[in-house]
């Protein structure tokens, strides 16, 4: 099964490429690394580090009736929780 390409969010799509490398990229240079790995595994590996990140965020702004783990994922699948993660880490690098 493939994958749905161009997945439109609400808030617009879910992979911002024009701040650093694409899903495609970032497997491809893993691979030459020596560490196998295809685009599918690289986005589940970036969104897993997200969900740890979106999890406290989620408890707080659950919806009734929703499950922690639907909000979480919602969250950090959301291209906006990925720009500010960007603008973070770049603030907390140029902080060094």
């Amino acid at each position: 099964m493939s994958m749905p390409k161009g997945l439109k969010f609400k808030n617009g799509y879910a992979t911002v490429t024009d701040q650093g490398l694409g899903f495609r990229e970032i497997a491809e240079q893993m691979t030459a690394d020596g560490d196998e790995m295809n685009h599918s595994t690289a986005r589940n590996v970036l969104l897993r580090g997200l969900m740890k990140i979106a999890r406290p965020v989620a408890a707080l702004h659950q919806k009734p009736g929703a499950s922690l783990d639907d909000e979480t994922m919602r969250i950090a699948s959301d291209p906006r929780f990925h720009e500010a993660m960007i603008e973070i880490l770049s603030e907390a690098r140029k902080s060094k």
